[in-house]
């Protein structure tokens, strides 16, 4: 398999790694913004996040023809499978696997290296610093992680901070760590990327049953965690990948002290009925999306709010331990077993059924959840951790060349990369599909915002040449100029097209108003607005921003797909004067 992150470039001007806090904002679907410094403080030491991440995507078998992989809407089209183990619309019998919904990269393979940088910048600007890897099932997964270690080591050579890795083992522990420890982590391990290692007490962390590890040739190499299941009491050194109880059980330490608590999307306190018992066949012991206050809520209206999450969020940032585990990432794809709990033509699906009884965080296509629940995440991992003060505008600086911009702060970076054309079969139990996507072009790596008494300046620089003006989505410029996301488009009141058109979003349409100045220089972009266009004249300048290049349409999910954003998906800059 080609290594698509090799051809990232490695070597561009300084101001590419010149890393400078940058606290995004952002609003979403919902309504729900961003907190900021003013709202949760400064960043606050000793606090560390990790979430669940999967690299199963059913990979133990080709499907066969007619094969129904996405389970909500088989459900929809063939209501009746559910009364019918035998129904052919399933494509197959028991042990086959299914996709809950469609992620918003569509139906894909764990070893698609296109998506797993996009998740690594999306799990770094949410501040997470670990993913965990559900190694719980005896798989290790080789050439999937070592596709997701290589996307972490291109977003670390950029200057960013995305999350570093653990495993997390349960079923023969010690086999599999013997596994893991042989293909990642030795002298020689064919998988050995020691930069995306998570350290705990200066070893690299492992989660597992730590009596299976003694004589062992790695016994030594590790700190060790233990395997905490849900309905098991808790262990000392316990890490729990999902609570049972409400509220959740704060597990300690060898030492006795508080070391980690979970929270998670949704929870299956019965197991025996699985996530699919609660979606399908009528039983309520679990606990959906929906969940709080001991009810189930109105599903159809409360899905997308996350309120069982939540709820447990709260509780975690009153007990103020050092850690909290967060279910899940990309918990995509779960298994069709025989029902032996009622019905016996029903089905089993344990960790997973529906958009209601599910727990992946990544935003999905699937019944409108869209991208809540990261936004979602983002926010309270600001709560538990605090987030850095948005830097001040520096000294006003009349543009009129492009060298001009040399000593204008503050610099905002963004991800390179995100440009790379992506070809890549989809998930193995989906048939036929192979994804493409040629929208990448212009990779933006370096914005910066400059003023005088007349005018605003805005300044793009981008990894190869700018391509030539090709249309109303080419290097667009978004503006909110009064930070309000109920007014303007996704709350830009105003935006930039072609270059030089002004734009202003009035009774629900983008309209021309004016014409500005625009020059660009190889890889370099100005554009000058005067701020009475923008009717900044008699206030300090406080707006948010966003450029985008080749967007297929004008819809938050597609930012976080095609051509290339900055910052990406619902995320803006935040430009402010004292």
């Amino acid at each position: 398999m080609k290594n698509f992150f090799l051809s990232l470039p490695v070597c561009l001007s300084a101001t590419l790694f010149s890393v400078v806090g940058q606290p995004l904002a952002g609003t979403d679907d919902l309504g729900r913004t961003l907190l900021q410094n003013d709202a949760v403080g400064d960043p606050k030491p000793n606090r560390q996040v990790g979430i669940f991440y999967f690299l199963f995507t059913g990979d133990w078998g080709a499907p066969t023809a007619n094969y129904n992989f996405d389970l909500y809407e088989l459900t929809k089209k063939h209501p009746e499978v559910l009364q019918d183990c035998d129904d052919p619309n399933w494509g197959g019998g028991f042990g086959k696997c299914y996709f809950w919904g469609q992620p918003i990269y569509g139906y894909y393979r764990a070893d698609d290296d296109w998506v797993h940088l996009r998740s690594m910048q999306l799990l770094a600007d949410a501040k997470v610093d670990f993913v965990i890897i559900d190694a719980t099932n005896r798989f290790t997964y080789g050439t999937q992680t070592e596709v997701l270690m290589n996307a972490m080591d291109a977003v670390r050579k950029q200057g960013k901070n995305p999350p570093k890795l653990i495993f997390y083992t349960n079923t023969l522990s010690g086999e599999t760590i013997q596994e893991l420890y042989d293909l990642y982590y030795k002298e020689g391990a064919p998988y050995r990327h020691p930069d995306c290692w998570y350290y705990l007490e200066g070893k690299p962390l492992i989660i597992g049953v730590t009596e299976e590890t003694k004589g062992t040739n790695y016994e030594k190499f590790f700190t060790y965690r233990e395997s905490q299941w849900p309905f098991d009491p808790p262990k000392p050194n316990g890490w729990p990948w999902l609570s049972f109880t409400r509220p959740q059980i704060v597990h300690k330490n060898a030492r006795g002290e508080n070391e980690i608590i979970n929270v998670s999307v949704a929870q299956h306190p019965n197991p025996g009925a699985g996530m699919g018992g609660s979606a399908f066949y009528g039983n309520m012991d679990n606990w959906g999306r929906s969940y709080r206050n001991g009810s189930h809520g109105n599903p159809e209206t409360d899905i997308f709010y996350g309120y069982n999450i939540q709820e447990q969020w709260d509780y975690a940032l009153t007990q103020n331990t050092p850690f909290v585990f967060v279910t899940g990432w990309n918990e995509w794809v779960v298994v069709r077993a025989f029902n032996s709990h009622g019905d016996p033509k029903g089905s089993w699906f344990c960790d997973a059924a529906s958009p209601e009884y599910s727990r992946d965080i990544e935003p999905t296509l699937t019944a409108g959840l869209k991208d809540n629940y990261y936004m979602q995440l983002v926010n309270n991992i600001r709560r538990y951790k605090g987030v850095e003060k948005n830097p001040v505008a520096g000294p006003a600086k009349t543009i009129k060349t492009m060298n001009d911009w040399a000593n204008v702060s503050p610099v905002y970076t963004d991800y390179i990369g995100e440009t790379q054309h992506r070809k890549h079969p989809a998930g193995t139990i989906v048939p036929g599909i192979v994804y493409t996507n040629t929208t990448g072009r212009n990779d933006f790596h370096t914005l910066k915002v400059a003023r005088d008494k007349d005018n605003l300046f805005f300044y793009a620089e981008t990894v190869d040449n700018i391509t030539p003006e090709s249309g109303d989505n080419w290097m667009r410029l978004y503006i909110d100029s009064d930070r309000n996301p109920k007014t303007g488009r996704y709350g830009y009141d105003y935006r930039i097209v072609r270059g030089n058109t002004l734009q202003q979003y009035a009774d629900g349409a983008w309209k021309n108003i004016k014409t500005v100045k625009y020059a660009t220089e190889k890889n370099k972009m100005t554009i000058t607005i005067p701020k009475s266009y923008l009717n900044l004249s008699a206030t300090p300048i406080n707006i948010e921003f966003k450029w985008a290049d080749n967007m297929q349409k004008e819809d938050p999910l597609d930012w976080y797909v095609n051509g290339d954003t900055a910052p990406g998906g619902r995320f803006n800059y935040i430009f402010e004067e004292n």
